[in-house]
């Protein structure tokens, strides 16, 4: 019950200021503690925002891109494999575990000398090489038969099961195998191309009774991944750095940069995409080629090695003609190691004259006006440098 005072106050309100229409204390409290709370949200919204944006973005690139990438580099891989798969007649399963490898065999019946096996380079695939031994026929203006193989990972041919079971001796004997198969006529002619110049001369050192003579195009020089080498620093972490690439490559990521290898990466290394076709670009970008390019480089140190020791070997065969093109042009002006072009030349020459001596019979040919890449790609070159061999043969 009201007290008399309480009645008198009410008694002495106006008419409007009835207490039952004026506002709640309590609800008053209530409503300040609520605008303060939404208050401190906001704030704390605005404080944490950058970061849940920062998790957003980091949730599309490391879950929802990515799931994208490795989808379309799925798709993508397919449909260039697809578009430039080569026919049914040129997969062998001649590779390790009965792994398909893709053969290019252009076959001369009436031809009068001795068949080539030609050995490819670092990253090169039968997709560039059969249209260079075409153009190669067709430059010797004259029948002849040539042999070629991808490499186990290598454009069409089969990845390997488990990539560290490619060694310098499976590459080996995966060279003699096709060239069993195929039944190449012997004493055959080597012909080794960039980095294949060095399996080619393993062979020849390895196999003399097979081998009538070698060419050898531009070959990389067998201590370029001693310390000393100019090229010893890029070479030594090629293999660590393709292994990231593919990494990449397997969610999408570097097939879009194609493009811009083409037209902006400078050196040797921009000059080789600038000059392939764009469908061999693509291929290469793959986490397949990937791997296989930087597992090229890990086994090709011990083919280096194993060359060096044979060459050093006073029991080795020498009577063997042997034919070295050196291309000395370098597209940048300090090309590795911090050498100038003049100085890389001279340093690439004089390590390329451990070929020249494994052979009596050698001879060396400096084309100051190629590139590497250029020499690699000229078939009349190589043309008549067979030419050449054959009339020492002869």
């Amino acid at each position: 019950m009201m007290s008399s005072y309480e009645e008198h106050e009410i008694n002495n309100l106006k008419w409007y200021e009835d207490p039952i229409l004026q506002p709640d204390n309590n609800s008053q409290q209530e409503t300040k503690t609520n605008t303060c709370r939404s208050l401190c949200t906001g704030l704390l919204t605005i404080m944490f925002l950058p970061i849940i944006c920062i998790a957003f973005v980091l949730f599309l690139f490391l879950w929802i891109l990515p799931g994208f990438g490795w989808l379309y580099e799925r798709y993508a891989e397919a449909r260039d494999r697809n578009t430039y798969y080569p026919p049914d007649n040129e997969m062998k399963p001649w590779g390790p575990d009965n792994k398909l490898i893709h053969v290019v065999h252009l076959t001369a019946p009436e031809s009068i000398h001795p068949p080539i096996v030609y050995v490819s380079g670092l990253g090169a695939t039968m997709y560039v090489v059969k249209p260079l031994l075409i153009q190669f026929v067709e430059n010797m203006a004259q029948p002849i038969e040539i042999a070629s193989y991808d490499s186990p990972g290598y454009g069409a041919s089969e990845p390997p099961s488990d990539w560290n079971t490619q060694t310098a001796e499976n590459e080996l004997a995966l060279l003699q195998n096709i060239i069993d198969r195929l039944n190449i006529r012997k004493p055959f002619i080597l012909f080794g191309a960039s980095a294949g110049a060095s399996l080619a001369q393993l062979y020849r050192m390895t196999h003399p009774d097979d081998v009538a003579g070698v060419i050898l195009f531009d070959p990389t020089p067998s201590n370029v991944f001693e310390q000393g080498s100019p090229m010893a620093n890029d070479f030594n972490k090629a293999f660590s750095l393709y292994q990231k690439m593919a990494r990449g490559a397997s969610f999408g990521f570097m097939r879009p940069l194609v493009p811009l290898l083409r037209h902006f990466v400078a050196g040797e290394f921009g000059e080789i995409f600038r000059r392939l076709p764009p469908g061999h670009v693509a291929l290469f970008l793959t986490k397949t080629m990937l791997l296989k390019t930087g597992n090229h480089f890990r086994y090709w140190h011990p083919i280096m090695n194993d060359i060096t020791k044979l060459q050093n070997d006073a029991r080795f065969r020498r009577d063997i003609p042997l034919l070295v093109v050196s291309a000395l042009n370098w597209t940048k002006d300090r090309p590795h190691g911090g050498l100038t072009r003049e100085e890389m030349r001279q340093w690439w020459m004089e390590n390329q004259q451990p070929f020249i001596r494994s052979s009596n019979n050698a001879g060396f040919i400096s084309r100051t006006d190629y590139t590497h890449t250029e020499c690699m790609l000229d078939m009349k070159l190589a043309a008549n440098a067979t030419k050449t061999m054959l009339a020492e043969l002869y």
